[in-house]
């Protein structure tokens, strides 16, 4: 397992002076949370960009706290070192109507005692008294200050412009397929554990205050030659129980990694079991058509039970979740945590699975004979498959009044029988037309 290393840009500086505006600005979309609580972000996110040519990593970081104690504030010290590290680059952001602060000068020699290459941004610089301004940013000591807005763009093309200079052009070449894995689950089911547990380093992090990820982190690596983008998310709450602004936009991030994966792993509390809001993130996955895997967490705490008793009570709760896998790890001693890669793997492959013509051809015919559909009289005219991801059939019949829900269940669960669809949501749609309908089973009559 390794990840995928590109040139690393950390954005660094103290709470509230937009960091995550440029990251935003930057990278083109709304990727980061921008709210004006401190401390909003908390853990590293990162972006690939390209720029004129240049292919590199941006890093957003929490904001610089060293005069606050707490394990939260030491935790976001941790991270913020282990991205200057990392990091070939860095952007040291400051707050152009606040001036030169403690904070600022703390950090900034911090950072001169790194060899990395340093920028510095004074931002918030949105009219030309911020010229004047910014004079004061020469006493840091980081060389001349690159004045600029993250709000209106100003001043950002030239800072990547010298940023991405002495950067490798990226050579031309194929794009090596990814899939997208969305983790998500409620709030402290051990999420950002399960992603530290593969990449065993704490890129995320992991503290028992429920709710500490407040944005969808992604992550690149490979594994067995395989590309995966890692999804961290929010824990996703029932929405009466929202109370904050960033846990109402980490809620809505979530939904969103939902929509842009190919694979969602849900974790749940082994200790605690199902859920009602894990019934329900389950259900937003199909109805959004993702693959998915369930994996109960916190095994190492309830292995007195046989998971497949566990396996039946869940299945009793959810009677959905039969059609999915079900994974027990434990994410706090590693057990099982990097054999889910495969069962992930394997649910992205099957809702690609596009059936041949002479397959869907027998599987109309083995269901035209099917004892159960005979007796309710009725026959299947054609079949078609309409598309993949997840995989999708319609089914022509002469009244579509016969088929009432029981029968739909029943035929979803007999296409199930009869091809290999674990881990997928499958779409089986029903049309009196016959008209239209392109590489299809059907009768010849």
């Amino acid at each position: 397992m390794k990840n995928i290393n590109l040139p690393k840009i950390a954005i660094v500086g103290r709470p509230n002076v937009g960091k995550s505006s440029l990251f935003n600005r930057i990278i083109g979309s709304r990727k980061a949370i921008v709210d004006s609580t401190s401390g909003t972000t908390r853990d590293r996110l990162h972006a690939d960009i390209k720029w004129k040519g240049k292919t590199f990593t941006i890093v957003d970081t929490g904001g610089f706290e060293a005069v606050k104690k707490g394990d939260i504030v030491r935790l976001v010290l941790s991270q913020l070192d282990t991205a200057i590290k990392e990091a070939d680059i860095i952007f040291f952001v400051t707050d152009v109507t606040d001036g030169v602060v403690h904070q600022d000068i703390e950090l900034s020699e911090r950072l001169r005692k790194t060899s990395k290459r340093i920028y510095l941004v004074v931002n918030k610089a949105d009219d030309r008294s911020s010229v004047s301004k910014g004079m004061e940013f020469f006493e840091l000591g980081l060389g001349d200050p690159y004045l600029v807005s993250a709000n209106n763009g100003t001043g950002i093309e030239k800072l990547l412009d010298d940023a991405a200079r002495p950067m490798e052009r990226a050579e031309a070449g194929d794009e090596i397929a990814a899939v997208k894995v969305a983790i998500v689950g409620r709030p402290n089911v051990g999420k950002s554990s399960y992603l530290n547990a593969i990449l065993k380093e704490e890129r995320v992090i992991v503290n028992s205050i429920a709710g500490t990820t407040r944005d969808s982190v992604d992550t690149d690596f490979f594994y067995k030659d395989r590309k995966y983008v890692l999804i961290d998310t929010a824990g996703i709450r029932h929405d009466a129980r929202i109370t904050e602004s960033a846990d109402f936009y980490g809620n809505v991030r979530s939904r969103e990694s939902i929509k842009r994966c190919d694979v969602a792993i849900v974790l749940i509390d082994g200790f605690e079991g199902l859920k009602e809001d894990d019934a329900r993130i389950i259900d937003i996955i199909i109805k959004e058509g993702k693959a998915l895997a369930i994996a109960v967490n916190k095994w190492d705490l309830s292995e007195s039970v046989a998971t497949s008793i566990y396996s039946e009570l869940l299945i009793k709760k959810m009677n959905a979740a039969k059609n999915f896998p079900i994974l027990y790890i434990s994410c706090k001693t590693g057990k099982n945590v990097v054999s889910t890669l495969d069962a992930i793997w394997s649910a992205y492959e099957r809702s690609k699975t596009y059936l041949a013509p002479e397959e869907i051809t027998a599987l109309r015919k083995a269901l035209n004979e099917d004892r159960e559909i005979i007796s309710k009289r009725i026959k299947f005219l054609y079949l078609a498959q309409k598309g993949t991801q997840p995989p999708s059939f319609v089914l022509g019949v002469k009244d579509v009044k016969m088929v009432n829900q029981n029968t739909k269940k029943y035929v979803e669960n007999f296409f199930r029988r009869e091809c290999d669809f674990t881990g997928v949501p499958i779409i089986v749609n029903y049309d009196s037309k016959l008209e239209g309908h392109q590489n299809m089973s059907k009768d010849d009559a």
